[in-house]
């Protein structure tokens, strides 16, 4: 069963697998990131699946640091990016596995 975080005015899912998504990575990868991709990834292993709105919105980063933090993990092979079918315009984010 899924909470809902309603913290920032959003209602957003909480994971209840807390603490789980980042064991498959080395925690000296994880050191090397930079203070909001590590914030980003914090965000997704608590809330699962989120686009970059809401993770901005959580994160209070600016859209433009979103973009380049979830741009780098990509890169780093961390995130897998989803469609998100109720805003094509839009994608989900979350932890690969």
């Amino acid at each position: 069963m899924r909470d809902v975080f309603s913290g920032n005015g959003l209602n957003l899912p909480v994971n209840n697998r807390t603490g789980k998504g980042l064991e498959n990575y080395s925690s000296a990868k994880i050191e090397g990131f930079s203070p909001s991709m590590k914030l980003i990834l914090n965000i997704l292993e608590n809330h699962g699946s989120l686009t970059q709105k809401e993770i901005s919105k959580l994160s209070r980063l600016p859209t433009r640091t979103v973009r380049y933090a979830l741009s780098r993990l990509k890169d780093e092979d961390v995130l897998e990016e989803h469609e998100y079918f109720q805003d094509a315009r839009q994608c989900l984010y979350q932890i690969k596995c």
